[in-house]
């Protein structure tokens, strides 16, 4: 896969007081100066600029040039724009990945802005879309396997703002995704209204799914726990800061009009959904890396999941409902064409978010599209993070007669035998292995015949 991974590293300052920043590209290997480190000296007022309400000219053109500048002063990382830029062909992608682990100074810029005079926004471009890498601590997954359907679990509950029209948005992604498509859904919500609306359009629509209400945290970790959703997706307050959360209201304080006592922090999500491929945090500040503080979307990353997807500024639910229709039409649309049972497919998520970026850049419906994107930043504010290893999954072949659990538990206890056999200790017994290999075999061929 075309691909250009520019790695951004801080060192202390010499005093102790400070830190430098430096830059090195990691991919393409063929690139001159490939691994050695380049000083890149960020300045503070970017970001300043970037942020500033409202903007007083073309500030995110100013922005995205000046740091696509700053790292082309360098023979490495100009090279690596290059081979972007100018040797991808039309009709394919070459995605720009920031690896940021260790940088909360450079984490704070723009990425998302960087501007080419004759490419335009890299990010608004389906050629070079652009998303955040992060080191996970937990060890690499390789493939994750699974059976149909893909499980989307989306919990919306945002005291003061309707789910309304979150939920209509999701609702049109979901009838537009490919006929090929399975899911099965778990909607989770505060709102009374909403609810009933979901049950009525679930059953229009023919869709595999349930709508439930918020109680408490608990109740809410045990349901993802047992759901162990592929999607999820999150519409509710956050906050960012050295203390980064999110706050979902039940249905009585829906009622009573104040409350929001659902409080999700990093370490309770990371761990719940095993197979859980993509985390969708479509609230505030769920992607607002600042110096001296990380974004859920980035800790949530770095402690496991394969992918995260954040504001990095307070939203309008207007403008998180845009990005929600954009994204899941795009998503479900590249899983849908992409995945064919029995293949290994490796997913390009950062691609999903082209689409919806320009979705938001046209909200501001001006009649010169560039000028628009140079002018407003809401295009800008999804960030997306990944792990370093590739997203690779697989659909098993199951029959249809088994039920929906028994796939699950095979396909889990599967995962267990596929990952026991690719890590393996050095030094394990050949009769052992191909013991492995044999259940492996027995569970595969059980899981594809009619059950008994």
């Amino acid at each position: 896969m075309r691909r250009v991974v520019v790695r951004v590293a801080t060192v202390p300052s010499a005093d102790q007081t400070g830190e430098a920043v430096f830059v090195s590209v990691e991919e393409p290997t063929s690139v001159p100066g490939f691994g050695q480190l380049y000083p890149f000296v960020g300045d503070p007022a970017l970001v300043d600029q970037f942020n500033e309400d409202p903007p007083s000219g073309e500030n995110m053109r100013t922005v995205g040039q000046a740091l696509l500048a700053e790292l082309g002063k360098h023979e490495a990382t100009k090279a690596a724009f290059h081979y972007a830029l100018d040797l991808t062909p039309p009709d394919e992608c070459c995605p720009v990945y920031l690896d940021l682990e260790g940088s909360e100074t450079a984490a704070a810029f723009p990425w998302e802005a960087l501007f080419e005079p004759a490419a335009g926004f890299l990010a608004l471009e389906d050629r070079w879309p652009i998303a955040r890498r992060a080191a996970a601590m937990a060890p690499e997954r390789g493939v994750r396997t699974f059976t149909a359907p893909i499980r989307l679990m989306a919990v919306m509950s945002a005291i003061g703002v309707s789910a309304a029209e979150e939920w209509a948005a999701l609702r049109r992604a979901i009838r537009q995704s490919p006929d090929t498509m399975g899911l099965e859904l778990s909607l989770w919500v505060g709102e009374g209204a909403v609810a009933d609306q979901i049950e009525a359009d679930l059953k229009q629509d023919g869709v595999e799914g349930s709508v439930q209400f918020l109680t408490g945290a608990n109740d809410l970790l045990r349901a993802l726990k047992n759901f162990d959703p592929h999607l999820l997706h999150l519409f509710c307050h956050g906050q960012g800061g050295t203390s980064p959360l999110l706050r979902l209201a039940t249905r009585r304080e829906h009622d009573r009009g104040h409350g929001s006592s659902v409080v999700l922090e990093p370490l309770q999500l990371h761990s719940v959904g095993r197979s859980t491929w993509l985390i969708s945090l479509n609230a505030c500040k769920g992607a607002s890396d600042s110096a001296g503080a990380r974004s859920l979307a980035y800790l949530l990353t770095r402690a496991g999941c394969p992918a995260v997807v954040g504001m990095r500024d307070p939203v309008s639910s207007a403008v998180a409902a845009v990005f929600t229709y954009g994204f899941y039409t795009a998503l479900l649309t590249q899983l849908g064409t992409k995945i064919v049972p029995g293949e290994e497919v490796d997913l390009e998520l950062a691609g999903a978010l082209a689409a919806p970026r320009r979705d938001l850049r046209d909200t501001h419906q001006a009649a010169d599209l560039r000028q628009s994107a140079a002018c407003h930043r809401d295009w800008t504010l999804p960030v997306l993070y990944v792990r370093r290893d590739p997203l690779v999954i697989e659909q098993l072949v199951a029959d249809p007669l088994h039920d929906a659990q028994t796939q699950k538990d095979t396909t889990d206890y599967l995962d267990t035998l596929f990952t026991w056999r690719r890590e393996h200790p050095a030094g394990t017994a050949a009769d052992v292995l191909a013991r492995i290999d044999q259940e492996i075999d027995r569970a595969l061929e059980e899981l594809r015949r009619p059950p008994r």
